[in-house]
């Protein structure tokens, strides 16, 4: 995974403690990846840096005044992969951990009930 970029607005010591400096998210911390016929998912396991963690733990008490820009893009490691495209961007602003759902990602759902007249 190439290099994520945050921009964010906040208290002081968050805007210390986190930077602005873009990092190569695959190298600061565990990602999966998976590769479908048109997707990429990228799971990415920020409990797998200590770093990370303090970060994190940073943030969760501060997180509803924060507003997060994020930029996504694969980095080249040879000349014929450059120009190096951004993917994805995402805005985080304000956000309310209370207000989180578990999606559920698993299927759990059982077939259909049999009619039985």
């Amino acid at each position: 995974m190439g290099y994520t970029t945050l921009r964010h607005q906040g208290s002081w010591i968050v805007r210390q403690s986190v930077g602005s400096t873009p990092c190569l998210l695959g190298k600061a911390v565990d990602c999966t990846y998976i590769r479908g016929p048109k997707y990429l998912e990228i799971d990415v396991d920020i409990g797998s840096s200590t770093v990370a963690n303090g970060v994190l733990g940073l943030v969760c008490g501060v997180i509803t005044t924060l507003v997060v820009d994020m930029a996504f893009l694969v980095q080249a490691n040879t000349a014929e992969e450059l120009p190096e495209r951004l993917l994805s961007a995402v805005r985080v602003s304000h956000v309310e951990l209370s207000s989180a759902i578990d999606p559920n990602l698993e299927s759990k759902s059982s077939p259909p009930p049999s009619s039985s007249n």
